[in-house]
């Protein structure tokens, strides 16, 4: 990250043509700035928690995901077996009957 020079940026504002105080309140403003601008960024460290804060919920969704994909397939193989064995059963009485 590139540093900022206030002192060198008042220099050039007085070179510019702007008075001493207004070169040097200028100068101030652009540190002030900067210094907000750093205080907003994240660290390394805000980063991994966020990113391990999203991979704890990712894997929460994913294992409810698997929950419910297991009980629809189990359901999905009972009334299978169900209709199965119906028409076994739906043949057998009729194949008995004749």
């Amino acid at each position: 990250m590139n540093a900022i020079d206030t002192l060198e940026v008042a220099k050039e504002m007085k070179a510019a043509g702007f008075t001493d105080g207004q070169a040097e309140a200028h100068a101030r403003a652009v540190g002030r700035l900067r210094d907000q601008g750093l205080a907003d960024l994240a660290s390394k460290a805000d980063l991994k928690t966020e990113v391990r804060e999203a991979e704890l919920r990712l894997e929460s969704k994913l294992a409810e995901t698997k929950a419910e994909l297991l009980k629809w397939t189990m359901g999905a193989i009972g009334v299978q077996t169900l209709v199965i064995v119906g028409a076994v059963v739906a043949l057998a009485r009729a194949l008995g009957g004749n």
